[in-house]
């Protein structure tokens, strides 16, 4: 019987161990878009920031250019192209419904960079977005259909590569089959226990050593006595993959309270609209604030309403109320079924000071799950019902600004927990906003860098009002700043016969850049636009007559402050 070890051990970690149901997916139909091993910089489910990662991002070595194919037949259905998210981005329709989108991509084959260009210059603009029938870009599995990049919100050189079903909705594509190899188990780094008594709103929780190695792990000092006689459970984890340096997501989390699954979460597929919910999924104030640690939530929120979980007992929260010594086991695996299991014992003990108290003020609390309201003479805060994740104790202090860009009092909104799902309506009174200043007004919000970001605006009434999804300190300022243009690669007068690009740098001080437009000897020429770089890029037509030519850029911000840069340059 020795002839069945191998198959018994590809059977133990071809995913079927972690629980994942492959079965319900058609599996081998979709190859992977590049020709080189599947090596991962970000996983599916992975926690980004303000969202769960919808696809794969493989590793293209460090380079652009590689070829990217088509996945399975099917046809070209849809191209993006902007200067923020995937970037330059390819959807290919396949005929068993799915719909496969490769991302960041550096550009498209000739066929499709011509239609791509058509289509610009149809509509005047670089970011575009439009959609194809399936007799104008047919494909085989195996057709190259791109060149891989770094375009979008990159970080770097990689491919995003997703599986969407008919109504758009993510999978995780390692479900399809989608070969890779990882026999290394996710990294675990501490345990942190959250109050869920009276005070859950009022402390920071308790974070918790471990003792261990090699996927097995105990709490340090032995029996921890906790004064709440309900708590919550966060692991501090991520997945490692062989070769690979990258910290990725959990793909499968279990919490057993003396040996009874009470809480599960499970990343097979997650919609677009659902993904915000990573807010509440860790802790995301320790995500932000402390190099992206992933503390995974193994409770979950009045207000998560995330599709995620796949078995939880009492939301997850673990009861010591009896005084009982209870044993509690977390483990965390990747797809591949690698597990790190962590193992310790909770007891409640009144006398216990484990958790402290964290008793700040607050002026009013907004209730999960209904409309919330805070005004005064000054500032409206108004939150929708589906906003909050949890009860929120918020808090409010206002001052007179020093600085005399800022035309109101100077707000800082606060509470412990402050993550929203969902859009909030902010008004802010102005101070000494006359009425040429009126359109120029938006609300600002500073970061606890000094980072100022602006959230636009609209003037009515004495207020200037927008939608937000934070707190912090704001107020208002006016932009009547117009965009910086800055040549990089020209000069007037300069010969540009030998040079493939003008290369110029656009940028906006506070409201952010809204449009740009270059010309070429009067025509509308299109420019492509790479926002983390601020670069404006336009590609030399080899067919460019000789003689003096004129380049001309304009950009306009948020505020309708406009600038324009005019060069003549010779061939």
């Amino acid at each position: 019987m020795n002839f069945l070890v191998p198959y018994i051990f590809l059977f133990l970690h071809s995913g079927l161990l972690s629980g994942n149901d492959s079965t319900a997916y058609p599996q081998n139909y979709f190859k992977s878009p590049l020709g080189i091993p599947v090596l991962l910089a970000g996983n599916f489910g992975e926690p980004r920031a303000g969202h769960f990662h919808a696809g794969l991002d493989i590793q293209t070595k460090q380079v652009e250019g590689l070829p990217v194919y088509a996945a399975a037949d099917g046809y070209v259905s849809r191209v993006n192209v902007s200067s923020v998210g995937y970037g330059n981005a390819l959807y290919v329709t396949h005929p068993n419904g799915y719909v496969t989108v490769y991302g960041h991509l550096k550009e498209f084959m000739p066929d499709l960079m011509k239609h791509l260009r058509k289509e610009q210059y149809a509509k005047k603009s670089f970011a575009i977005d439009f959609e194809l029938k399936p007799d104008d870009f047919p494909v085989k599995q195996g057709d190259q259909i791109a060149y891989s990049g770094s375009t979008g919100s990159s970080g770097g050189p990689h491919l995003h590569f997703e599986i969407r079903d008919a109504a758009e909705n993510p999978i995780n594509p390692l479900l399809f089959g989608i070969k890779i190899v990882d026999q290394t188990r996710p990294l675990v780094s501490g345990l942190k226990v959250y109050a869920m008594d009276s005070l859950k709103y009022f402390s920071d929780g308790y974070r918790c050593g471990l003792n261990g190695k090699n996927g097995k792990f105990e709490l340090q000092g032995g029996t921890i006595k906790v004064n709440c006689a309900r708590v919550g459970l966060g692991l501090n984890t991520y997945d490692l993959m062989d070769r690979s340096d990258n910290r990725l997501g959990i793909y499968n989390l279990k919490l057993y309270k003396d040996e009874q699954l009470v809480y599960e979460y499970k990343m097979d597929k997650i919609s677009f609209k659902d993904s915000r919910y990573v807010l509440s999924e860790i802790d995301y104030p320790v995500f932000i604030n402390e190099d992206e640690q992933m503390y995974y939530k193994c409770f979950v929120e009045p207000g998560n309403k995330c599709p995620v979980y796949s078995h939880v007992i009492n939301h997850g929260i673990v009861d010591l109320s009896d005084g009982a010594v209870h044993d509690i086991r977390i483990e965390a695996s990747d797809f591949s079924g690698n597990t790190s299991i962590v193992q310790g014992k909770l007891q409640y003990d009144a006398r216990s000071n484990l958790i402290k108290e964290n008793k700040t003020p607050y002026l009013k609390r907004f209730d999960c799950g209904q409309p919330n309201e805070f005004r005064d003479n000054d500032i409206v805060i108004s939150l929708p019902a589906n906003c909050l994740f949890d009860t929120l104790y918020f808090n409010h202090s206002e001052a007179l600004s020093t600085n005399r860009e800022v035309y109101s009092k100077e707000h800082l909104l606060s509470s412990v927990n402050a993550c929203f799902f969902d859009w909030f309506n902010l008004s802010i009174k102005g101070e000494k906003l006359t009425q040429h200043l009126e359109d120029k007004a938006v609300i600002v919000f500073k970061d606890a860098k000094g980072n100022e970001f602006s959230r636009g605006g609209v003037f009515k009434d004495g207020f200037v009002s927008t939608k937000a999804r934070e707190f912090g300190l704001c107020y208002i300022k006016v932009d009547t700043i117009p965009p910086t243009i800055t040549p990089v690669n020209i000069y007037a007068g300069k010969n540009m016969s030998k040079s493939k690009v003008i290369v110029f740098k656009i940028a906006d001080e506070l409201s952010g850049i809204k449009s740009f437009n270059t010309y070429l000897d009067g025509e509308w020429v299109v420019a492509d636009y790479d926002a983390k770089s601020s670069s404006l890029i336009y590609y030399m037509d080899n067919n460019m007559k000789p003689g003096e030519h004129r380049f001309r850029v304009v950009a306009e911000d948020e505020r309708h402050n406009s600038a324009e840069y005019v060069v003549k340059f010779n061939i």
